[in-house]
């Protein structure tokens, strides 16, 4: 895109920019953040100044290095506003209240009823409801991550765990009774980048997240950026159809996918917390997940596969791992996360946060 001769976006793109930096790497001096992005000293101080006047971002001291005059650290003000999370796990809302510091001010969970598509959004006005009402200011932004692919628009599909949600737009829903900035995401996409933040961000370009559990799914990161495909469809696993050149014996597209009628049967786990599955089960999702990930390596080459959900343990990765080799040469870093669930809501918090303070869409831009 051309920005020559259009001093007003360029305007916003630079405040974009200022913003990201102090909300990433704050607290940050002027003199900093002119270094940090090749801005002049002008441009830096009225970008700041409007900032500050706006409640963005606050003073929070002077700099205690160098000698001369101390110039005046800036953070993100933590009292402009706060942010609702939603995150939807085994029929449930794990619910989050945070500031814009990210501090925790109320966090509870809420049941999700999915008998009728008015009845699940209902149940999420409640939950939200509940949170607006314990909120110490503003409500910024409103993030809820759902089992199931959402569009641009925010129209859900292929979304078996709340099947009265197939192609109802929740944005556009939320949007008419919040004047709030709305998020909907995939909630697997969303452990993805909470767990890719955290752990890699620094040090790995690309990473693929496969969960499995009360469904599946799996999110994709190439080159530091989010992958989603051409229809918000990628990393869908569930739905991969099988290689025997059988013809199919249900309708998937509404069943849930081939994959995932397949495996979902062998996971005795109906609510979470019980025994998992019996021994041969084991075996036969083991050898599964072992093709599964051998597949990964093949179309995408990840650095690293992570693997969330409740069908893993330590133990069932390390039998993915001994077996891999049998499939593919290439050896790619294989890691099971175990706090699926908190790095789903914490990777909402931050594209929550990110949609805020940023032009930019954030899963487009983990690695900057």
């Amino acid at each position: 895109m051309n920005l020559i001769g259009k001093p007003e976006i360029m305007k916003e793109v630079n405040s974009s920019i200022i913003e990201r930096l102090i909300y990433k790497h704050g607290p940050l001096s002027k003199p900093k953040l002119a270094r940090m992005t090749n801005l002049s000293m002008p441009t830096v101080n009225k970008i700041v100044d409007d900032l500050e006047k706006k409640g963005l971002i606050a003073s929070v001291g002077l700099c205690s290095k160098g000698a001369g005059r101390k110039a005046i650290l800036y953070q993100l003000n933590k009292d402009y506003g706060c942010i609702i999370s939603l995150y939807y796990f085994w029929g449930n809302y794990l619910c989050k209240l945070v500031d814009m510091g990210g501090n925790t001010l109320f966090e509870e969970k809420y049941r999700l009823d999915n008998t009728t598509s008015e009845t699940a959004l209902l149940s999420t006005f409640h939950a939200i409801d509940e949170m607006v009402s314990r909120a110490t200011g503003k409500i910024i932004a409103i993030g809820v991550g759902v089992p199931g692919a959402v569009l641009s628009d925010g129209k859900l599909f292929a979304i078996p765990k709340v099947k009265v949600w197939e192609g109802f737009n929740l944005k556009e829903a939320l949007s008419a009774r919040y004047s709030a900035n709305i998020y909907i995401e995939n909630d697997v996409n969303l452990a993805t980048m909470g767990y890719y933040l955290k752990n890699f961000s620094d040090e790995l370009d690309d990473i693929a997240y496969i969960y499995a559990g009360n469904g599946m799914g799996s999110g994709i990161i190439i080159n530091k950026k989010f992958y989603r495909g051409a229809t918000n469809f990628s990393g869908e696993f569930g739905f991969m159809a099988p290689l025997s050149g059988e013809s199919p014996q249900y309708n998937y597209t509404i069943e849930g996918g081939y994959l995932e009628k397949k495996l979902i049967p062998l996971i005795k786990n109906g609510n979470g917390d019980g025994e998992k599955y019996g021994k041969d089960d084991k075996d036969v999702l083991i050898n599964y997940f072992t093709a599964i990930a051998a597949n990964y390596i093949a179309i995408i080459n990840p650095a690293a596969i992570v693997f969330g959900g409740e069908v893993f343990d330590e133990a069932f990765i390390e039998e993915i791992r001994l077996r891999l080799n049998r499939y593919s040469p290439i050896n790619s870093i294989l890691v099971f996360d175990g706090e699926n669930n908190k790095m789903g809501i914490e990777g909402l918090i931050l594209a929550c946060m990110d949609n805020i303070i940023s032009n930019i869409e954030w899963v487009q831009t983990a690695g900057v």
